[in-house]
Parts: C-alpha cells; sequence; structure tokens
C-alpha cells in the first residue's frame, strides 16, 4: 500500500455509518476523528507476560479519545515461553511470532488504520511489535507492558543476590533440588518469592533483550524498555508504564505531523545501534533471528556476518542476569537502557544522528541523560574501560565441519581459560532424551551434548533448550559441559553453549553425521566449531543420512506443516 494510500485509507471506516453505529460506535463523533490508530495487542489471561495488556489497550483508547483519535484494538496469540519451554508444545513458540506480526498486518489494513502502537510482551511478541510497523510503514511506535519485579529469599547462594531474583533462580533452584543441593523447604521459599507480581522475564532474557532492541533501534521512547509491569500480581498497572502509555500518545501525533515514518527510523545504522546496545547488555541469542527477521521487514540490508561484525567490539558493561546478578528493573531504578546508550555513545560506539520516535536524534535524546560519573557509585552499568567482560566475549557466529552456514556461541562475558572445549559427543535426537540422561546422571565433566533433529524443521519449530542448560546449571556442570543444538537457546540459558547450527539436521546438515564418542571442537578464538572427523568420513556417514519420517510431527494443514513448508534456516532469521 503506497503512503498516499495509507492517508485516504481511514476515511472509508469513518464513513461507514451502519456498520459503526451496529458495533457501538457514534458516527457522527467517528467522522470528527483525527486518527485511526491500530491498537495492536497481544492480550492474554493464561499468563504474567502478557496479562496486562488488555488494561494498556484499553488505556491507550481513552489517552487516543483525548485527542481526537480513535483507537482500534487488534489482537493476536501470545506464546509464553516459560510455560511451552521443555514440553511436547515448544515449538510453537518461534512460530508464533510470524503469526503474530501477520495478525497485525491484517488487522491494521483491514480496519483502514492511520497509525499503529503496538504492545509487546513476551520475547515474540516483541520481535513481532517491529515487524508490522517496518513492513506497512504506517506512523506508529512501540510500547512495553513491562518486566516482573524481582523478589528475594533469606538462604545462600541467592541471599547475596537481594532483591534482583527472576524466574531463571528459581529454575536452577528447582535443579540443585533435584539433584540434592538444596532443600525442598528452601525450594518452596524461592517459589514463593521469587517473582511477586506480572511481566515479562525480568533479567536481560529475551523478552528484554527485544525491547531493548525497540528502544535502542529507536522505535519506543527513552526508557520504554525497562519499566516494571506493575507492583504485585493483585495490583493495578505501574505507573511508569501509564506515563510511557500517555507519552506515546503524544509522540505518535508528533511523528504524523513531522510525517516520520517507521522506515525513516529503522535503517541500517539504527540497527547498528541496536546490536551495540544489546551486546553491551549481555542479550539472547534469539537477538539475532528477530533482527534478521525484523531488517527483512524493513528491507534492510542487514546479514549474520555483519551483526557479528558490530557484536564482537562491543564489551559487556551491564551487570544484569543471567550473567550478573542484577534483575531489569535495577537498571530501571538507575534510569535504564539511556545510561547504557550514554556510555556508549561517549565511546564512539552508538551513531548519535539517526531519528527516533521522539522526533529527535538519538544524540539529542540521551543529552539529558546523567553520565555514569554523574549517576555515582553503583555496579549496574560499568564503564567501557573497566567492563564486566571485554569485547569478543558474549555472542559469536561460528562455522565449522558441523556448522557449514553458521552457527551462534554464547559465553556471557566466560571465557575458556583454554581457549578451546575440546570434548567427547553424547548425541541425542530429542530434548526429552537428552533430559532423561542429565536427571540420570549420565552426563560426565568433559562431554559435549549434542541436541538435534530439533531446528526449525526438525523440531519442528526450533524449541529452546532452556530446561537442559538449567539443570546443566543446577547440578553443576555449567563449566564442564558443553551443549550445542540445531535447536535455540533462552536469554536465561548461560554456560558453554552453541544453538541455531545450520544446516539443521533435518535438512542434511552435517550435525546429523555425528556419533556418540565422537570428539568435538569448539574455539571461540577462532570461530570455530568442528568434529575431529576427515571430510571423507562425514561424507560417508551422511550418504547412509535418512530425512527423519514427518509422521506424528505434522498434521496436514496444520500450522506446523505450513511454517515447515516455508521457513527458512536459522542463518537467515528463520523467515518465513
Amino acid at each position: 500500500m503506497t503512503q498516499d494510500a495509507q492517508k485516504d485509507s481511514s476515511t472509508y471506516w469513518k464513513k461507514s455509518r451502519v456498520e459503526l453505529r451496529a458495533a457501538g460506535f457514534d458516527p457522527d463523533r467517528t467522522a470528527k476523528t483525527t486518527a485511526v490508530v491500530t491498537i495492536a495487542s497481544a492480550w492474554t489471561n493464561a499468563h504474567r507476560c502478557n496479562n496486562r495488556v488488555r488494561g494498556i489497550a484499553d488505556l491507550l483508547v481513552e489517552l487516543l479519545a483525548e485527542r481526537g483519535g480513535q483507537g482500534l484494538v487488534v489482537g493476536a496469540p501470545a506464546v509464553s515461553d516459560a510455560l511451552t519451554q521443555g514440553t511436547p508444545t515448544a515449538g510453537y513458540s518461534l512460530v508464533s511470532r510470524d503469526v503474530v506480526a501477520d495478525c497485525f498486518e491484517i488487522g491494521h489494513y483491514a480496519h483502514h488504520g492511520d497509525a499503529m502502537i503496538v504492545i509487546s510482551g513476551c520475547d515474540k511478541t516483541g520481535a513481532a511489535a517491529l515487524m508490522p510497523l517496518a513492513r506497512t510503514n504506517a506512523f506508529g511506535l512501540v510500547l512495553y507492558p513491562g518486566t516482573s519485579s524481582p523478589g528475594k529469599v533469606s538462604f545462600e547462594p541467592w541471599a547475596a543476590k537481594g532483591t534482583n531474583l527472576t524466574i531463571m533462580d528459581y529454575a536452577e533452584g528447582r535443579a540443585a533440588q533435584e539433584a540434592g543441593r538444596i532443600s525442598a523447604a528452601e525450594l518452596v521459599e524461592l517459589e514463593r518469592n521469587v517473582m511477586p507480581g506480572s511481566g515479562t522475564c525480568g533479567a536481560m532474557f529475551t523478552a528484554n533483550t527485544m525491547s531493548t532492541t525497540a528502544e535502542a533501534i529507536g522505535m519506543m521512547l527513552p526508557r520504554g524498555a525497562s519499566h516494571p509491569a506493575d507492583y504485585d500480581a493483585a495490583s493495578d498497572i505501574h505507573a511508569d508504564v501509564r506515563a510511557q502509555a500517555r507519552a506515546s500518545v503524544e509522540a505518535l501525533y508528533r511523528l504524523m505531523e513531522a510525517g516520520i515514518r517507521p522506515r525513516d527510523i529503522m535503517t541500517l545504522r539504527a540497527f547498528e545501534n541496536a546490536i551495540t546496545t544489546v551486546y553491551a547488555m549481555g542479550g539472547s541469542t534469539n537477538m539475532y533471528l528477530h533482527l534478521l527477521a525484523i531488517a527483512r521487514a524493513a528491507e534492510v540490508p542487514l546479514t549474520i556476518e555483519r551483526i557479528q561484525e558490530i557484536g564482537e567490539r562491543v564489551p559487556l558493561i551491564s551487570n544484569l542476569q543471567p550473567h550478573g546478578p542484577y534483575a531489569m528493573t535495577s537498571l530501571h531504578a538507575i534510569g535504564g537502557v539511556p545510561v547504557v546508550m550514554k556510555e556508549l555513545l561517549r565511546a564512539g560506539l552508538l551513531h548519535g544522528d539517526v531519528m527516533t520516535v521522539t522526533g529527535r536524534t538519538l544524540a539529542e535524546n540521551l543529552a539529558a541523560t546523567p553520565t555514569l560519573e554523574e549517576i555515582g557509585k553503583q555496579d549496574i552499568v560499568r564503564p567501557v574501560g573497566q567492563p564486566v567482560a571485554p569485547a569478543n566475549n558474549h555472542i559469536s557466529v561460528l562455522r565449522g565441519n558441523i556448522a557449514p552456514e553458521s552457527c551462534v556461541l554464547k559465553l556471557s562475558g566466560k571465557t575458556l581459560e583454554k581457549g578451546e572445549f575440546r570434548g567427547t559427543a553424547r548425541v541425542f535426537d530429542s530434548e526429552a532424551d537428552t533430559m532423561k540422561a542429565i536427571r540420570a546422571g549420565e552426563i560426565k565433566p568433559g562431554t559435549v551434548i549434542v541436541v538435534r533433529n530439533v531446528g526449525p524443521v526438525g523440531g519442528p519449530g526450533m524449541p529452546e533448550m532452556v530446561m537442559l542448560t538449567i539443570q546443566l546449571q543446577g547440578r553443576g556442570l555449567g563449566e564442564d559441559v558443553a551443549l550445542i543444538t540445531d535447536g535455540r537457546f533462552s536469554g536465561v540459558s548461560h554456560g558453554i553453549l552453541i544453538g541455531h547450527i545450520s544446516p539443521e539436521a533435518a535438512r542434511g546438515g552435517p550435525i546429523a553425521a555425528v556419533r556418540d564418542g565422537d570428539t568435538i571442537v569448539i574455539d571461540p578464538g577462532q570461530r570455530t566449531l568442528n568434529v575431529d572427523l576427515s571430510d571423507a568420513e562425514i561424507a560417508k556417514r551422511m550418504a547412509e543420512w535418512r530425512a527423519p519420517d514427518p509422521a506424528g510431527r505434522l498434521r496436514p494443514g496444520s500450522v506446523h506443516d505450513k511454517y515447515v513448508r516455508l521457513v527458512s534456516s536459522a542463518h537467515y532469521g528463520c523467515v518465513v
């Protein structure tokens, strides 16, 4: 749709008097509407991540009415990874990203919207929030419903974190209790206190990675990526969310008046700012998949190689979970993502001249943000010259004879003391079988767990292997056992982890050739992942390979059936 067509589109809705009256609108008042605004909102009462979205959508309708606008609410499914991970339905999470984006695009055009405010939430809705804005180029911005407030407990090692406990602490505590490392009573204390209210997972996991991406790319107002969702489970939405909602409506009208659209903001330089900021904050490996998908929607020529080039020069300067002790709301309390971006801008790592949804440049937005020196003593954000970890110690793109396209290594600021990890392969063709082996105590130090046939096609839907990584951490194996997979990881995951191996096993990728007892070599310095086999031996094994039988996995006409026919590899962002 052309921009001229977009400009005129809402007249169709405003003039549909019979339809308007029947739907409960006043046709005379509606005819005077200043703007028809799509409120794209993936609400559900099923989980904490997006259960505040309905209230925010209603608030936006009220705020738009104050400006003479009309908010039209468009829905979409919201999948909580916290509820699907480790279950047979985990493969619906990544698939939902593109479905949500489609729903918002359809709703916007079908209801003749002039502009769009997208309410994000759990990680895939966070990625999907930016995609329809990029596709439609309708005036708009993103509003985050908020992250969960952290909790605290009285026993170690968690007591030392203070009020910074997140769902990661409970998950790892559960694994520790299974292994006999904490008591049942201590696990109950964790359960009752770790998460007082609603909101997305409370640290630098994928949801907050994507909220940070939206803010850093310029499509969300400053400090919008880090606010808490509420005060507790019984409270109303947080005052900071209300303030952001009002400010977002005002910003939307300024964007329309100035003629500033998403593609004026979502340039390659803006994507580079987002990559830099997310690396500096220790974001999730999922950002690779989502940045590539968003860039494709915006027709920006971003590649996995370019993400690596930008990311490898950025030190890790925020001390957030999973690599540090702090929750996202601790960052919010000292000023939020702008504090991180101010330090990066001062170090020459950001493009300050890019436009944002404030109608001002990034540098102009950050002009009044205090420096770290002005903030004073704190350990949540460190100077670029004194980082949590030096550059090139967070996420790296690797290649090798079992990942000829690419894969991603997540170290989260930790280093491999010997420069490489060399271990013995233990191969599994499902997450469930891997979990059984870990819980049975079969995984020993020096093992490289290989989980395959869990990619975008093999999964289907590329589920996250987070429950496996949590078990390894809970059992004290996080530094001595590596895990490689053609599946994904959650932002919660930390350890020696390689995901997104492409091509995946189900499409004949050479990870399918690996057998128990093979030696796997991970070399972060050389950025390689290899099995210690000759090319001839790999070719011989692959000649015997047969594609997995889809029977029982794919129901004809189902979402997954369509997905596996269309989806690209992780190397290209699993786009459809």
